[in-house]
């Protein structure tokens, strides 16, 4: 599996990775090869004199990260297509509004309302959202649920919904899991989920 390190900042500035300047960073972020095993320096001047420089230290082991610190500042998003998505967070610029907006995307779609409303502890979730009790299958605990952003390759069939279940392994790093669904449609615009499968 290739893997891509993609690096994102709450805040805009100069990008340093292992002592090589990469220009600036700003709202798509900088995508990098990653080997299964490496040590990764990053090193972010923002423009904004109210913010302090940053320096991140990660640590690849088999593809998963062993380390990354400082826990408060940098956090890392695995995918299962091999991406490792690392959002920095300098002290002095918030985030709040791209996190209400990543909730907001997160409530479409059939499956991602179920897992959502299974995530809030709401138990009619599969009457709210038509999932036949006898095909609910027990899914993994999770932490939260975010957008797919692809079919997964090792899928056996064409699926309608799709979502990832979060699964945090570090207080600043979680993985994401692929859940998938086929749907049937059940009148008004609603949609009956008939099975879940869960691919890690």
């Amino acid at each position: 599996m290739h893997r891509i390190l993609m690096i994102e900042s709450a805040a805009r500035g100069v990008l340093t990775v292992n002592g090589q300047f990469c220009g600036p960073l700003e709202g798509e972020g900088q995508a990098f090869p990653a080997a299964e095993n490496a040590e990764v320096y990053i090193q972010l001047s923002p423009f904004s004199p109210q913010t302090r420089p940053l320096t991140v230290a990660m640590e690849l082991e088999g593809g998963a990260i062993k380390r990354l610190e400082p826990q408060e500042n940098a956090f890392a998003l695995l995918w299962p297509d091999g991406i490792i998505q690392l959002e920095l967070r300098p002290v002095g610029e918030g985030t709040a509004e791209g996190e209400q907006a990543a909730q907001e995307q997160a409530a479409s779609g059939a499956l991602l309302r179920y897992l959502t409303l299974r995530l809030a502890g709401q138990g009619d979730a599969a009457r709210l959202l038509l999932m036949r009790p006898q095909d609910e299958v027990n899914l993994p605990e999770y932490d939260a649920v975010v957008p797919l952003r692809f079919a997964p390759l090792a899928a056996s069939e064409r699926f309608d919904d799709r979502a990832g279940l979060v699964r945090r392994e570090a207080p600043n790093v979680a993985r994401v899991y692929a859940a998938l669904a086929v749907t049937a449609p059940a009148g008004q615009g609603r949609r009956l989920i008939e099975r879940v499968e869960v691919m890690a």
